[in-house]
């Protein structure tokens, strides 16, 4: 139950520090750009729809963001995400820090499945990451998680489909919308709202423990060239001023 959207909330950490060290770029190739470096860490077919990076204002815009799953695990959409909206900070972000002001997620879909040994596609994603964070070696980039203020969460449907037992098949649709969670400052804050899930909805594949603890880092988030990108940014005309 604690670990279920553990994943999902750390890729949309990861997307926020892909999209803006690049904020110099046009929107569409800042898209094909991340779509290139997700599909590289999760070695999963990704589709954004729109991406918006704020020039003057320290935003990112994500609208239709999808992940699939591996043919392993049946092909099917991973994550559906209709719409991500993301203020930061960017004064944090050039320390290395991921503080964010405000977020709107929109989880429309996330699909859990199970293979006949009893692997999740969660757990295959997390065994893909730690592998890619041991062949990076101690030189990779790496964002310290700092908080979030105000969370704001709509959540549609949830589904497990498990090839080793049928009988474990479940689909619900969640129906919570603008559900707000302030002062997140790690994963352990948003159990309650997954409790009231799991209870209200009786969603029960999250009561299974299918991560283990993971860190509280971003790693090999964005490659070297994107320190340049905030040096670029730091000289621009309309520098993000902290209150």
């Amino acid at each position: 139950m604690k670990k279920l959207f553990k994943w999902l909330f750390r890729l949309a950490l990861v997307l926020v520090v892909l999209i803006v060290l690049l904020i110099l770029l046009r929107d569409p190739i800042a898209k094909a750009w991340v779509e290139t470096r997700i599909r590289q860490q999760t070695g999963l077919p990704v589709k954004i729809g729109k991406l918006s990076v704020g020039l003057r204002q320290p935003t990112l815009s994500i609208d239709n963001f999808k992940l699939g799953n591996s043919p392993d695990f049946g092909g099917s959409t991973f994550i559906g995400v209709p719409l991500l909206r993301v203020q930061y900070d960017l004064a944090a972000l050039r320390s290395r820090r991921i503080h964010l002001n405000t977020v709107f997620l929109n989880l429309g879909e996330l699909h859990i499945v199970q293979n006949k040994d009893g692997k999740t596609n969660l757990q295959a994603l997390q065994e893909r990451a730690k592998e890619k964070s041991s062949s990076s070696g101690p030189g990779g980039a790496t964002a310290e998680f700092d908080g979030i203020d105000t969370l704001t969460l709509t959540v549609g449907r949830l589904k497990f489909t498990s090839a080793k037992n049928e009988a474990r098949n479940e689909e619900e649709y969640v129906g919570y919308k603008n559900e707000t969670v302030t002062n997140v400052r790690s994963f352990k804050d948003l159990e309650p709202l997954i409790a009231r899930i799991r209870l209200e909805k009786k969603v029960q594949f999250l009561s299974d423990d299918l991560l283990k603890q993971g860190t509280n880092g971003v790693q090999n988030a964005a490659p070297p060239a994107g320190q340049e990108a905030q040096k670029t940014q730091s000289n621009s005309t309309d520098p993000l001023k902290k209150k």
